[in-house]
């Protein structure tokens, strides 16, 4: 018996009764094919030659829609053409951050000479906050993309939605 059961006199099976409620029942009865059972995917095959491609901007296949990894640029020129492209209303600038273990590049949305957003493109292996930190206090809007991150693949739908988010366009 333990120790709360002791001090209130109530036994192990009136402990799990309370913490389940009547769905404890459901708990006891499992059987091993009620369990989830691993899926064995196989992998697609390449299709004209092509690697098979997702509906998702996300997951282990590169969608069909433009990304970081299908354009013809580097990842700061896919940003910035996305960025310029789907947001003409603003000034963006952009610059490496300085002082980084892992390479970053912060971009600035500006409109009336006043910063509007902050977007940073930095490795997942980074742990920096200190950027989201200034921009809180200063409360300036503030997003993150990874251009390293297995699986993420930045598709311009992804990044332009999260922009207007954080932009309220």
């Amino acid at each position: 018996m333990g120790l709360l059961s002791k001090l209130f006199g109530k036994t192990e099976e009136d402990s799990v009764e309370s913490m389940y409620g009547d769905e404890k029942h459901f708990f006891d009865n499992l059987r091993d094919d009620d369990k989830p059972q691993p899926v064995n995917q196989k992998p697609l095959k390449p299709v004209n030659g092509q690697p098979p491609r997702g509906k998702l901007s996300w997951g282990p296949f590169m969608p069909e829609e433009e990304n970081q990894y299908s354009y013809s640029g580097s990842y700061i020129d896919y940003f910035n053409m996305v960025f310029t492209e789907g947001f003409p209303g603003y000034e963006i600038t952009h610059a490496p951050a300085e002082n980084r273990y892992h390479p970053a590049e912060i971009f600035t949305f500006s409109s009336g000479g006043r910063p509007k957003l902050v977007v940073e493109l930095m490795s997942e292996k980074s742990s920096v906050r200190t950027l989201a930190n200034q921009c809180r206090h200063n409360g300036i809007p503030y997003l993150r993309f990874y251009y390293d991150h297995q699986g993420w693949w930045n598709a311009r739908s992804y990044v332009t939605d999260r922009v207007r988010g954080k932009l309220s366009v």
